[in-house]
């Protein structure tokens, strides 16, 4: 078996999501409670999935967070600075093994990240080193789907022009990496870089 190509998630594998940033701005400001704000919380991320999708405009997403968090003493833009504060910094040994990777030349290296365009553009605006090291992004908010739906993956094995066996997908989501199976891509839940350099290796998957 030859791999072709291999697939990254972007959140909490490439790059450190800190949610506590987001929660702390708003629990700072909200009228709620602490235990009633934590709900809220769960609430307002299960609802954002239309905005990853591409499918909400950023003034309706705002205004559904009004709703949920009650915190509209927040102007737009106060609000997405708070949002975006979710997005940290690169994993960097995880941004090493993309490096390496790449110059290894072998492989096709494909993004595919539930990513909504407030966080994609604040990204963008980073200049961060690992976006020059993808062949392709496919990133939910411009192709109006997200993982697991199967459609997104079926779009990311034409992407990757090879057979799904082919693949491997790298994601730190469980029903993710099991829809991308099912597909049969071959799939790899990310929990650290030590594990995941196991798995490349037992995959035969070269870095030089």
């Amino acid at each position: 078996m030859t791999i072709k190509a291999l697939i990254f998630d972007l959140g909490d594998v490439i790059v450190e999501l800190e949610y506590s940033n987001f929660y702390k701005k708003v629990a700072s400001i909200s009228p709620q409670r602490e235990n009633s704000l934590t709900h809220k919380m769960l609430e307002f991320f299960r609802q954002s999935d239309l905005y990853h999708q591409g499918k909400m405009k950023d003034n309706e997403f705002y205004n559904l967070a009004c709703d949920i968090f009650q915190v509209c003493m927040l102007d737009q833009s106060e609000f997405y600075e708070a949002f975006n504060s979710i997005v940290s910094h690169p994993i960097s040994e995880v941004v090493e093994l993309l490096k390496q990777l790449k110059e290894s030349k072998k492989y096709k290296l494909i993004a595919l990240s539930n990513v909504n365009v407030s966080h994609w553009n604040y990204i963008l605006a980073k200049n961060w080193k690992f976006l020059e090291y993808f062949d392709e992004f496919i990133l939910s908010f411009q192709v109006h789907m997200t993982k697991p739906d199967p459609k997104i993956f079926k779009y990311a094995i034409e992407k990757a022009n090879c057979k799904p066996k082919e693949i491997v997908f790298v994601d730190d989501g469980f029903n993710n990496v099991r829809s991308a199976k099912a597909l049969g891509m071959i799939g790899i839940h990310y929990t650290n870089v030590k594990k995941l350099k196991k798995e490349f290796e037992t995959l035969k998957i070269m870095l030089n």
